[in-house]
């Protein structure tokens, strides 16, 4: 049954081509969606302000990372000095594991949620379609706050970009489905810092209805209702399928496949439109 469902989940965010790139009305929560690389103090202090306080209840999802690292306890290292003081660890590879009671119940408590960085399929085989993954989904309706950075923005998206994908960014992929706390998306990270900016056109071509969003490193995107804010010293890009058509029919092929924004831009992904401050 488990499998059945997990299925479908895909195949419903993958294949519904009227999607419209919004969040539930009645969403309340917060993304922190971070493009990897160093993350400055600004944006620890942004998640704290966001969840009311350092204080307050926080769960740690480090399994994007390898496990000699989680062992250590590298994922806390750095909340620590923060000066977060209720932090708690959810780690599983496989998703029975992951559906532990203790688990369940830590994610229903939080006020936020930490992804680390590393390879963001580890995150969606053991979570995505379990207990926790629903849980997760209705934190962020009731206001919880999501911050992830590298393979921990990605798994935010739609669908998993990067891996095999890259080899040969000509030939269609089968992308897995990601977490979709920010449904209709597919987010890239690294992205200027590792030459990446080309990626998501392929990606986006392949599933139209998906808006892109690639983020470069010390650099996030702020989710809030029906728009997102630039935090940070680099560029976050979009990339989108209604505006290439617009192109078209203005000068006959697309000019610009990305648009490019700045902190402390504003993009309205119902309007489509950037917000210039």
């Amino acid at each position: 049954m488990r499998k059945f469902f997990i299925v479908l989940f895909a195949f419903l965010l993958l294949q519904n081509n009227s999607a419209i790139i919004a969040q539930s009305p009645d969403a309340k929560g917060k993304l922190i969606i971070v493009g990897g690389g160093s993350m400055p103090d600004t944006m620890y202090q942004l998640f704290a302000k966001s969840i009311g306080g350092k204080d307050q209840s926080v769960v740690v999802i480090p399994t994007a990372t390898n496990d000699s690292a989680i062992n250590a306890g590298a994922h806390l290292t750095r909340f620590k000095k923060e000066g977060f003081t209720n932090l708690t660890t959810v780690h599983a590879r496989s998703k029975n594991a992951a559906d532990a009671p203790a688990f369940i119940k830590a994610i229903q408590n939080a006020k936020g949620i930490y992804f680390s960085g590393g390879d963001q399929s580890r995150i969606a085989d053991a979570f995505l379609g379990t207990q926790v993954h629903a849980a997760m989904l209705d934190l962020f309706k009731r206001g919880g706050v999501f911050m992830g950075t590298s393979a921990g923005a990605t798994i935010m998206g739609t669908l998993l970009v990067g891996g095999d994908a890259r080899k040969d960014l000509t030939k269609p992929f089968d992308f897995p489905a990601a977490l979709n706390l920010f449904p209709n998306t597919a987010i890239d990270q690294h992205v200027l810092a590792r030459n990446r900016q080309f990626d998501l056109i392929p990606v986006i071509e392949q599933h139209p209805h998906l808006l892109g969003i690639a983020i470069d490193e010390s650099t996030a995107i702020v989710v809030e209702g029906n728009q997102f804010s630039v935090l940070g010293k680099s560029y976050a890009m979009v990339y989108d399928a209604q505006d290439w058509e617009k192109q078209k029919k203005l000068w006959g092929r697309v000019l610009k496949p990305f648009m490019m924004m700045a902190q402390p831009q504003r993009y309205d992904f119902v309007s489509r439109k950037i917000i210039r401050n």
